[in-house]
């Protein structure tokens, strides 16, 4: 009985103003949209949903914004209110999602005091076909592709890049490398504009080539497209990510703000990712499903695992790296670098992973990944791991993991987890 853990973070923070419908999607990058469809994902199982989770780093009264579940674009039962920085959690309710439903996350902040989040997380259970997902998503309001270009982005993190609209021109700077064999399929992907005057093609690649799964959009088309009919079977050690074409088209642009791809297996890939990243020119921290945009402050990237998971597999997809000294990547657990790690040597680029090592992330246990830079600048695109879930892990926190009491009225939602 696999449970995931589902991660929407932004490294930078997202700011929720004054508005009773700021929507976000169910992993990959936390930005928000007052059109829910642009971030919904479809699921293809029946699951237990679970563990809602929320971390504020800014807070200004008065209101006490709620977190909470939406299935089909109605609330679920998951609920957690924020009644200030820190994380929260709803560890008593849970929903229960079913083949073909569409479902993202919410968080209502009417009445007044902007706040500003970098993660919203849960937990999916699936007990009978192991079914999970990849999910990439954008910056919902405001990236497009242009016409007449060919371009490519990651399975895991954002769709476009984090100063400029178009996708990787660089096929090799948005691979991950997947080291499990499995199938992938029901490619998606949710269009929010188009004003191209021809079709355009989203295609799910395989090791630099065109995989089966292809999804033609139609000029003018927006909304959700879906390969239905297609899968891709996928070795270990093949590399995987998704190309948009749009040759055929003279004059405007597209908008894609949330693509997924199904597969069955009892791993999941997480991973903080972008198209086209900027240069580290200091030691960072990262969310661990999420944009590549950079922060110094650890604690507003760190998820509390939910459930007990191995991580293992860490790699990195390094574009950029100065001559004279190497950089490390670790994945961090409860503030300490853990064996998971891989070092980048002087002016190296490509995929670099650790194969070898694995690290076991209890319930409640702090993780995040930490770019120690060392002398010279880098720039990644993708930091990824797998999370194997453990044999019988259990839903939620230990009860002496609660450190905050519920406000009166809201028994059993918002609870505050440790920092």
């Amino acid at each position: 009985m696999p449970i995931w853990e589902m991660v929407a973070g932004i490294n930078a923070g997202q700011t929720v103003g004054n508005t009773a419908s700021a929507l976000f999607p169910l992993a990959s990058i936390a930005s928000s949209t007052g059109t829910e469809g642009r971030v919904q994902a479809k699921v293809y199982a029946s699951y237990t949903w679970a563990n809602l989770y929320a971390r504020c780093t800014v807070f200004a009264a008065p209101t006490d914004p709620s977190v909470r579940s939406r299935i089909g674009a109605v609330n679920g039962n998951l609920l957690a209110t924020v009644t200030g920085t820190g994380a929260f959690q709803d560890t008593t309710n849970s929903d229960s999602p079913v083949d073909q439903n569409l479902v993202n996350y919410q968080i209502a902040n009417s009445g007044g005091g902007s706040k500003t989040f970098t993660i919203l997380g849960s937990t999916l259970q699936d007990d009978t076909t192991n079914t999970t997902l990849n999910i990439t998503s954008s910056n919902v309001g405001t990236n497009t592709v242009a016409f007449g270009i060919n371009r490519y982005a990651p399975v895991e993190g954002r769709i476009h890049g984090t100063a400029v609209a178009d996708l990787a021109a660089t096929e090799t700077d948005v691979q991950y490398t997947v080291r499990r064999a499995t199938t992938y399929s029901n490619t998606r992907v949710f269009i929010r504009s188009n004003g191209l005057d021809a079709a355009s093609v989203w295609r799910f690649r395989v090791d630099a080539g065109n995989g089966n799964q292809s999804i033609s959009i139609g000029s003018l088309a927006t909304g959700a497209f879906e390969d239905t009919t297609n899968s891709d079977v996928v070795s270990a050690g093949s590399e995987i990510d998704y190309n948009l074409d749009t040759t055929a088209s003279t004059v405007s642009n597209i908008a894609p703000t949330l693509t997924q791809v199904r597969h069955t297996s009892t791993g999941r890939e997480m991973a903080a990712g972008v198209c086209r990243p900027a240069a580290s020119t200091a030691d960072n921290y990262f969310v661990a499903e999420a944009d590549m945009g950079t922060t110094t402050t650890e604690s507003d990237t760190q998820t509390a695992a939910r459930a007990a998971f191995t991580a293992k597999n860490l790699m990195v997809n390094v574009t950029a790296h100065a001559a004279g000294a190497a950089s490390d990547i670790f994945l961090r657990v409860d503030t300490a670098n853990s064996a998971l790690t891989v070092n980048v040597p002087a002016s190296t680029t490509g995929i670099i992973e650790d194969t070898t090592n694995q690290v076991t992330v209890a319930i409640a246990a702090l993780y995040n990944y930490f770019l120690d830079k060392g002398t010279e600048s880098i720039t990644l695109s993708i930091i990824g791991m797998e999370q194997e879930p453990g044999a019988g892990a259990g839903r939620g926190y230990p009860g002496q993991m609660h450190n905050r009491r519920p406000r009166a009225g809201r028994l059993g939602q918002g609870f505050r987890v440790p920092r």
